[in-house]
Protein backbone atom coordinates (compact mmCIF):
# COMPACT_ATOMS: atom_id res chain seq x y z
CA UNK A 1 0.00 0.00 0.00
CA UNK A 2 1.24 3.51 -0.80
CA UNK A 3 2.83 4.98 2.33
CA UNK A 4 1.03 8.27 1.66
CA UNK A 5 -2.32 6.61 2.35
CA UNK A 6 -1.24 5.86 5.89
CA UNK A 7 0.19 3.02 7.93
CA UNK A 8 -1.86 -0.05 8.71
CA UNK A 9 -1.79 0.82 12.40
CA UNK A 10 -3.14 4.31 11.74
CA UNK A 11 -5.87 3.00 9.44
CA UNK A 12 -6.84 0.34 11.96
CA UNK A 13 -7.14 2.96 14.69
CA UNK A 14 -9.28 5.17 12.48
CA UNK A 15 -11.45 2.18 11.56
CA UNK A 16 -12.11 1.33 15.20
CA UNK A 17 -12.97 4.95 15.96
CA UNK A 18 -15.23 5.12 12.89
CA UNK A 19 -17.12 1.94 13.75
CA UNK A 20 -17.67 3.08 17.28
CA UNK A 21 -18.92 6.44 16.08
CA UNK A 22 -21.34 4.93 13.54
CA UNK A 23 -22.57 2.28 15.99
CA UNK A 24 -23.36 4.93 18.58
CA UNK A 25 -25.10 7.10 16.01
CA UNK A 26 -27.22 4.24 14.69
CA UNK A 27 -28.19 3.21 18.21
CA UNK A 28 -29.54 6.72 18.71
CA UNK A 29 -31.56 6.58 15.48
CA UNK A 30 -29.41 9.17 13.73
CA UNK A 31 -29.89 9.91 10.02
CA UNK A 32 -27.18 9.46 7.40
CA UNK A 33 -26.72 13.22 7.40
CA UNK A 34 -26.24 13.22 11.18
CA UNK A 35 -23.75 10.36 10.96
CA UNK A 36 -21.93 12.24 8.20
CA UNK A 37 -21.79 15.40 10.31
CA UNK A 38 -20.35 13.39 13.19
CA UNK A 39 -17.75 11.85 10.86
CA UNK A 40 -16.81 15.26 9.49
CA UNK A 41 -16.49 16.74 12.98
CA UNK A 42 -14.31 13.83 14.09
CA UNK A 43 -12.11 14.46 11.06
CA UNK A 44 -11.95 18.19 11.76
CA UNK A 45 -13.59 18.91 8.38
CA UNK A 46 -15.74 21.90 7.55
CA UNK A 47 -18.74 22.09 5.23
CA UNK A 48 -17.61 22.47 1.61
CA UNK A 49 -13.97 22.07 2.58
CA UNK A 50 -13.21 19.57 -0.20
CA UNK A 51 -14.47 20.41 -3.71
CA UNK A 52 -13.91 17.91 -6.52
CA UNK A 53 -14.77 17.78 -10.23
CA UNK A 54 -15.87 14.40 -11.64
CA UNK A 55 -16.05 13.61 -15.36
CA UNK A 56 -18.34 10.78 -16.43
CA UNK A 57 -18.23 8.68 -19.60
CA UNK A 58 -22.04 8.47 -19.51
CA UNK A 59 -23.90 11.73 -20.07
CA UNK A 60 -27.33 13.28 -20.66
CA UNK A 61 -29.99 10.74 -21.56
CA UNK A 62 -28.49 8.06 -19.33
CA UNK A 63 -30.14 7.43 -15.97
CA UNK A 64 -26.62 7.07 -14.55
CA UNK A 65 -26.09 10.73 -15.38
CA UNK A 66 -29.62 11.91 -14.66
CA UNK A 67 -30.30 9.93 -11.46
CA UNK A 68 -27.51 7.73 -10.12
CA UNK A 69 -24.57 10.14 -10.25
CA UNK A 70 -26.59 12.90 -8.53
CA UNK A 71 -27.62 10.33 -5.92
CA UNK A 72 -23.97 9.31 -5.49
CA UNK A 73 -22.88 12.92 -5.12
CA UNK A 74 -25.60 13.58 -2.55
CA UNK A 75 -24.74 10.41 -0.63
CA UNK A 76 -21.07 11.47 -0.46
CA UNK A 77 -22.13 14.94 0.68
CA UNK A 78 -24.30 13.53 3.47
CA UNK A 79 -21.79 10.85 4.51
CA UNK A 80 -19.12 13.55 4.78
CA UNK A 81 -21.35 15.92 6.70
CA UNK A 82 -21.24 18.33 3.78
CA UNK A 83 -17.44 18.43 3.75
CA UNK A 84 -17.13 16.88 0.26
CA UNK A 85 -18.82 18.61 -2.66
CA UNK A 86 -18.60 17.01 -6.13
CA UNK A 87 -19.46 18.69 -9.43
CA UNK A 88 -20.21 16.30 -12.32
CA UNK A 89 -19.19 16.93 -15.94
CA UNK A 90 -20.43 15.03 -19.04
CA UNK A 91 -18.22 13.00 -21.42
CA UNK A 92 -15.34 14.94 -22.95
CA UNK A 93 -16.12 18.16 -21.07
CA UNK A 94 -12.70 18.47 -19.43
CA UNK A 95 -10.57 15.79 -21.13
CA UNK A 96 -11.24 13.28 -23.94
CA UNK A 97 -12.98 10.16 -22.64
CA UNK A 98 -10.10 7.80 -23.41
CA UNK A 99 -7.65 10.21 -21.69
CA UNK A 100 -9.64 10.40 -18.46
CA UNK A 101 -7.33 8.22 -16.36
CA UNK A 102 -4.35 10.28 -17.48
CA UNK A 103 -6.28 13.48 -16.79
CA UNK A 104 -7.01 12.37 -13.24
CA UNK A 105 -3.41 11.25 -12.81
CA UNK A 106 -2.20 14.75 -13.78
CA UNK A 107 -4.81 16.50 -11.67
CA UNK A 108 -6.66 18.09 -14.61
CA UNK A 109 -9.81 16.64 -13.03
CA UNK A 110 -9.98 15.11 -9.56
CA UNK A 111 -12.36 12.20 -10.21
CA UNK A 112 -13.31 9.95 -13.11
CA UNK A 113 -16.11 7.49 -13.87
CA UNK A 114 -15.46 5.29 -16.91
CA UNK A 115 -14.78 1.64 -17.90
CA UNK A 116 -11.83 -0.55 -16.93
CA UNK A 117 -11.07 -1.67 -20.49
CA UNK A 118 -10.37 1.93 -21.56
CA UNK A 119 -7.04 1.81 -19.70
CA UNK A 120 -5.62 -1.35 -21.27
CA UNK A 121 -3.02 0.74 -23.14
CA UNK A 122 -1.58 2.00 -19.83
CA UNK A 123 -2.51 -0.97 -17.67
CA UNK A 124 -2.98 -4.13 -19.81
CA UNK A 125 -4.56 -6.16 -16.99
CA UNK A 126 -7.69 -3.96 -17.09
CA UNK A 127 -8.84 -5.81 -20.20
CA UNK A 128 -9.48 -8.78 -17.91
CA UNK A 129 -10.74 -6.99 -14.82
CA UNK A 130 -13.30 -5.40 -17.18
CA UNK A 131 -14.71 -8.83 -18.00
CA UNK A 132 -14.23 -12.16 -19.76
CA UNK A 133 -17.08 -13.74 -21.79
CA UNK A 134 -19.16 -16.29 -19.88
CA UNK A 135 -16.81 -16.45 -16.85
CA UNK A 136 -19.32 -15.26 -14.25
CA UNK A 137 -23.07 -14.76 -14.50
CA UNK A 138 -24.18 -13.52 -11.06
CA UNK A 139 -23.74 -10.15 -9.43
CA UNK A 140 -22.78 -11.63 -6.06
CA UNK A 141 -20.00 -13.59 -7.78
CA UNK A 142 -18.62 -10.38 -9.26
CA UNK A 143 -18.87 -8.61 -5.93
CA UNK A 144 -16.97 -11.44 -4.20
CA UNK A 145 -14.34 -11.43 -6.96
CA UNK A 146 -13.63 -7.74 -6.40
CA UNK A 147 -14.03 -7.17 -2.68
CA UNK A 148 -13.12 -10.52 -1.16
CA UNK A 149 -10.91 -12.41 -3.64
CA UNK A 150 -8.42 -9.56 -3.97
CA UNK A 151 -9.14 -7.94 -7.34
CA UNK A 152 -9.93 -4.59 -5.74
CA UNK A 153 -6.63 -4.50 -3.83
CA UNK A 154 -4.65 -5.46 -6.92
CA UNK A 155 -6.32 -2.75 -9.00
CA UNK A 156 -5.63 -0.13 -6.30
CA UNK A 157 -1.99 -1.15 -6.25
CA UNK A 158 -1.72 -0.79 -10.03
CA UNK A 159 -3.63 2.51 -10.24
CA UNK A 160 -1.36 3.93 -7.54
CA UNK A 161 1.53 3.65 -10.01
CA UNK A 162 -0.36 6.26 -12.08
CA UNK A 163 -0.91 8.55 -9.06
CA UNK A 164 -4.58 7.50 -8.98
CA UNK A 165 -6.63 5.97 -6.17
CA UNK A 166 -9.10 3.31 -7.34
CA UNK A 167 -12.30 3.83 -5.34
CA UNK A 168 -13.94 0.67 -6.64
CA UNK A 169 -15.60 -1.14 -9.53
CA UNK A 170 -19.00 -0.08 -10.84
CA UNK A 171 -21.01 -3.03 -12.13
CA UNK A 172 -22.61 -2.36 -15.48
CA UNK A 173 -25.41 -4.74 -16.41
CA UNK A 174 -24.32 -6.67 -19.50
CA UNK A 175 -22.05 -6.34 -22.53
CA UNK A 176 -21.52 -8.02 -25.88
CA UNK A 177 -24.82 -7.79 -27.73
CA UNK A 178 -24.53 -5.98 -31.08
CA UNK A 179 -26.76 -3.30 -32.59
CA UNK A 180 -26.19 -2.85 -36.30
CA UNK A 181 -27.34 -1.39 -39.61
CA UNK A 182 -27.54 -4.87 -41.18
CA UNK A 183 -28.93 -8.18 -39.85
CA UNK A 184 -26.64 -10.42 -37.79
CA UNK A 185 -28.14 -13.87 -37.38
CA UNK A 186 -25.00 -16.01 -37.38
CA UNK A 187 -21.42 -15.54 -36.21
CA UNK A 188 -20.39 -15.64 -39.88
CA UNK A 189 -22.49 -12.49 -40.52
CA UNK A 190 -19.80 -10.41 -38.79
CA UNK A 191 -17.51 -10.95 -41.77
CA UNK A 192 -16.72 -7.68 -43.50
CA UNK A 193 -18.51 -5.48 -40.94
CA UNK A 194 -16.95 -2.53 -39.10
CA UNK A 195 -17.85 -3.03 -35.45
CA UNK A 196 -17.10 -0.74 -32.52
CA UNK A 197 -15.97 -3.13 -29.82
CA UNK A 198 -13.47 -3.68 -27.01
CA UNK A 199 -11.45 -6.34 -25.27
CA UNK A 200 -11.72 -10.02 -26.03
CA UNK A 201 -15.21 -9.53 -27.47
CA UNK A 202 -13.69 -7.46 -30.23
CA UNK A 203 -11.10 -10.17 -30.86
CA UNK A 204 -13.89 -12.74 -31.21
CA UNK A 205 -15.62 -10.66 -33.90
CA UNK A 206 -12.24 -10.04 -35.56
CA UNK A 207 -11.68 -13.80 -35.77
CA UNK A 208 -15.08 -14.00 -37.51
CA UNK A 209 -13.92 -11.49 -40.13
CA UNK A 210 -15.03 -8.13 -38.71
CA UNK A 211 -12.93 -4.99 -38.58
CA UNK A 212 -12.77 -3.58 -35.04
CA UNK A 213 -13.05 0.17 -34.49
CA UNK A 214 -12.24 2.06 -31.28
CA UNK A 215 -14.72 4.86 -30.64
CA UNK A 216 -16.03 6.56 -27.46
CA UNK A 217 -19.70 6.20 -26.64
CA UNK A 218 -20.53 9.82 -27.36
CA UNK A 219 -19.55 9.30 -31.04
CA UNK A 220 -21.50 6.10 -31.72
CA UNK A 221 -24.75 7.67 -32.91
CA UNK A 222 -22.97 9.71 -35.58
CA UNK A 223 -20.65 6.83 -36.41
CA UNK A 224 -23.53 4.47 -37.18
CA UNK A 225 -25.79 7.02 -38.85
CA UNK A 226 -23.02 8.08 -41.27
CA UNK A 227 -21.82 4.53 -41.96
CA UNK A 228 -18.39 5.00 -40.41
CA UNK A 229 -19.23 1.84 -38.47
CA UNK A 230 -21.81 -0.86 -39.23
CA UNK A 231 -22.57 -1.70 -35.64
CA UNK A 232 -21.49 -1.49 -32.04
CA UNK A 233 -21.09 -3.37 -28.80
CA UNK A 234 -22.25 -0.71 -26.39
CA UNK A 235 -23.38 -2.35 -23.21
CA UNK A 236 -26.89 -3.57 -22.76
CA UNK A 237 -30.33 -3.18 -24.37
CA UNK A 238 -30.82 -0.24 -22.05
CA UNK A 239 -27.46 1.21 -23.13
CA UNK A 240 -28.47 1.03 -26.79
CA UNK A 241 -31.71 2.90 -26.06
CA UNK A 242 -30.10 5.46 -23.74
CA UNK A 243 -27.68 6.39 -26.55
CA UNK A 244 -30.60 6.35 -29.06
CA UNK A 245 -28.78 3.88 -31.31
CA UNK A 246 -32.12 2.22 -32.08
CA UNK A 247 -32.94 5.30 -34.15
CA UNK A 248 -30.13 4.63 -36.64
CA UNK A 249 -29.58 0.85 -36.35
CA UNK A 250 -32.54 -1.48 -36.79
CA UNK A 251 -30.98 -4.87 -36.03
CA UNK A 252 -30.01 -6.19 -32.62
CA UNK A 253 -28.22 -9.49 -31.97
CA UNK A 254 -27.46 -11.35 -28.77
CA UNK A 255 -26.61 -12.98 -26.53
CA UNK A 256 -24.60 -10.72 -24.24
CA UNK A 257 -21.15 -12.13 -23.56
CA UNK A 258 -20.38 -10.60 -20.15
CA UNK A 259 -23.01 -10.46 -17.41
CA UNK A 260 -21.63 -7.43 -15.50
CA UNK A 261 -18.68 -5.72 -17.14
CA UNK A 262 -16.67 -3.49 -14.84
CA UNK A 263 -16.83 0.27 -15.00
CA UNK A 264 -14.80 2.16 -12.43
CA UNK A 265 -14.66 5.17 -10.11
CA UNK A 266 -11.26 6.68 -9.33
CA UNK A 267 -9.67 9.88 -8.12
CA UNK A 268 -6.39 11.73 -7.97
CA UNK A 269 -4.11 10.22 -5.33
CA UNK A 270 -3.24 13.73 -4.19
CA UNK A 271 -6.92 14.58 -3.72
CA UNK A 272 -7.58 11.27 -1.94
CA UNK A 273 -4.59 11.67 0.38
CA UNK A 274 -5.78 15.17 1.25
CA UNK A 275 -8.87 13.68 2.92
CA UNK A 276 -9.01 12.46 6.54
CA UNK A 277 -9.44 8.65 6.76
CA UNK A 278 -13.10 9.00 7.82
CA UNK A 279 -13.92 10.88 4.62
CA UNK A 280 -11.87 8.51 2.48
CA UNK A 281 -14.07 5.74 3.88
CA UNK A 282 -17.20 7.74 3.07
CA UNK A 283 -16.17 7.91 -0.59
CA UNK A 284 -15.35 4.20 -0.78
CA UNK A 285 -18.64 3.13 0.81
CA UNK A 286 -20.66 5.46 -1.42
CA UNK A 287 -18.89 4.00 -4.45
CA UNK A 288 -19.77 0.44 -3.46
CA UNK A 289 -23.43 1.38 -3.04
CA UNK A 290 -23.37 3.10 -6.44
CA UNK A 291 -22.00 -0.09 -8.00
CA UNK A 292 -24.94 -2.16 -6.80
CA UNK A 293 -27.45 0.53 -7.78
CA UNK A 294 -25.93 0.74 -11.25
CA UNK A 295 -26.29 -3.01 -11.78
CA UNK A 296 -29.81 -3.42 -10.42
CA UNK A 297 -31.39 -0.35 -12.03
CA UNK A 298 -29.82 -0.92 -15.45
CA UNK A 299 -30.80 -4.61 -15.46
CA UNK A 300 -34.42 -3.58 -14.92
CA UNK A 301 -34.10 -0.82 -17.51
CA UNK A 302 -32.80 -3.36 -20.05
CA UNK A 303 -35.90 -5.48 -19.57
CA UNK A 304 -38.05 -2.44 -20.29
CA UNK A 305 -35.88 -1.42 -23.25
CA UNK A 306 -37.14 -4.26 -25.42
CA UNK A 307 -40.52 -2.56 -25.71
CA UNK A 308 -38.78 0.58 -26.98
CA UNK A 309 -36.76 -1.50 -29.46
CA UNK A 310 -39.91 -3.21 -30.70
CA UNK A 311 -41.79 0.06 -31.12
CA UNK A 312 -38.84 1.48 -33.08
CA UNK A 313 -38.99 -1.44 -35.52
CA UNK A 314 -35.74 -3.06 -34.38
CA UNK A 315 -35.49 -6.78 -35.15
CA UNK A 316 -34.05 -8.90 -32.35
CA UNK A 317 -32.08 -12.09 -33.00
CA UNK A 318 -30.07 -14.51 -30.88
CA UNK A 319 -27.12 -16.42 -32.32
CA UNK A 320 -27.80 -20.17 -32.51
CA UNK A 321 -26.44 -22.46 -29.75
CA UNK A 322 -23.61 -23.79 -31.92
CA UNK A 323 -22.34 -20.25 -32.53
CA UNK A 324 -22.52 -19.46 -28.82
CA UNK A 325 -20.47 -22.58 -28.09
CA UNK A 326 -17.94 -21.46 -30.69
CA UNK A 327 -17.65 -18.11 -28.90
CA UNK A 328 -17.01 -19.94 -25.62
CA UNK A 329 -14.29 -21.99 -27.31
CA UNK A 330 -12.78 -18.92 -28.95
CA UNK A 331 -12.58 -17.22 -25.53
CA UNK A 332 -10.49 -20.08 -24.15
CA UNK A 333 -8.33 -20.17 -27.28
CA UNK A 334 -7.74 -16.43 -27.59
CA UNK A 335 -7.17 -15.48 -23.97
CA UNK A 336 -3.65 -16.97 -23.52
CA UNK A 337 -2.37 -15.22 -26.63
CA UNK A 338 -3.96 -11.89 -25.76
CA UNK A 339 -2.81 -11.81 -22.15
CA UNK A 340 0.27 -9.68 -21.59
CA UNK A 341 3.21 -11.15 -19.70
CA UNK A 342 3.29 -8.41 -17.04
CA UNK A 343 2.96 -9.17 -13.33
CA UNK A 344 -0.42 -7.47 -12.86
CA UNK A 345 -1.97 -9.48 -15.70
CA UNK A 346 -0.63 -12.74 -14.27
CA UNK A 347 -1.99 -11.95 -10.81
CA UNK A 348 -5.32 -10.79 -12.21
CA UNK A 349 -5.93 -13.95 -14.20
CA UNK A 350 -4.85 -16.07 -11.23
CA UNK A 351 -7.47 -14.39 -9.01
CA UNK A 352 -10.17 -14.63 -11.68
CA UNK A 353 -9.49 -18.26 -12.57
CA UNK A 354 -9.24 -19.46 -8.97
CA UNK A 355 -12.50 -17.71 -8.04
CA UNK A 356 -14.28 -19.02 -11.12
CA UNK A 357 -13.14 -22.57 -10.42
CA UNK A 358 -14.57 -22.52 -6.89
CA UNK A 359 -17.96 -21.24 -8.08
CA UNK A 360 -18.04 -23.89 -10.85
CA UNK A 361 -17.69 -26.68 -8.28
CA UNK A 362 -21.20 -26.06 -7.00
CA UNK A 363 -23.53 -28.63 -8.61
CA UNK A 364 -26.33 -27.32 -10.81
CA UNK A 365 -29.60 -27.02 -8.92
CA UNK A 366 -28.02 -26.30 -5.53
Amino acid sequence: MDERIGSKATLARHELNRRGLIKGSLAGGASLAAIGSALARSAGAQEGQFRFHLQSFLGPGWMEWEQLLPRYIERVRQASGGAIEITAHPPGALVPTFDLLDGVSRGVVEMGYAAQVYWRGMLPFTQWTWGIPFYFDRLDHYDYLWWEAGLNNLTREAFATQNVFFLGPIYSDEWGSTISRVPINRLSDFEGLKIRSSGIGGEIWRSAGASIVTMPGEELYTGISTGVIDGANWGSPYGMVATRLHEVAKHYAGPSLIAFDAEDMFMSMDAYNGLPPELQEALVLATRVFALERASTSTYASARAFQTLEEAGVTVAVLPPEDVEEIRSLTDELLPGLAEDDEYTKRTLEIINETREVFRRRPAGF
